[in-house]
């Protein structure tokens, strides 16, 4: 088995955040991971693999476990957080740029 070493690359900005409801959001954050150069296409990959295990297609609802692990390991690499709050509202907007994309 090959692994890549992910190495920090900290940001000395924070994080974006803006609170809708109550609720901490990240305006750009899932734009930025897939656009990351290591982050994207593995967001990628999970998602062809899933597409070719569910070829009746996926639902919404699995966003969260789809893509909530390498959200919390792009923000923990590169913000320095490691439970981000509300993630699942990174990983609803992921799962919705994959599916424009490969549409």
């Amino acid at each position: 088995m090959n692994k890549k070493k992910i190495t920090p690359e900290l940001n000395t900005e924070t994080l974006p955040t803006v609170e809708v409801k109550g609720k901490p959001t990240y305006p750009c954050l899932a734009h930025e991971i897939l656009e990351d150069k290591i982050f994207g296409p593995r967001v990628l990959k999970r998602l062809n693999h899933l597409l070719m295990a569910h070829p009746n297609g996926l639902s919404e609802s699995g966003h969260d476990w789809y893509f909530g692990y390498l959200v919390c390991a792009y923000t923990q690499t590169h913000y320095g957080v490691k439970n981000l709050l509300n993630y699942p509202s990174v990983t609803k907007e992921l799962f919705v740029l994959c599916t424009q994309q490969v549409a």
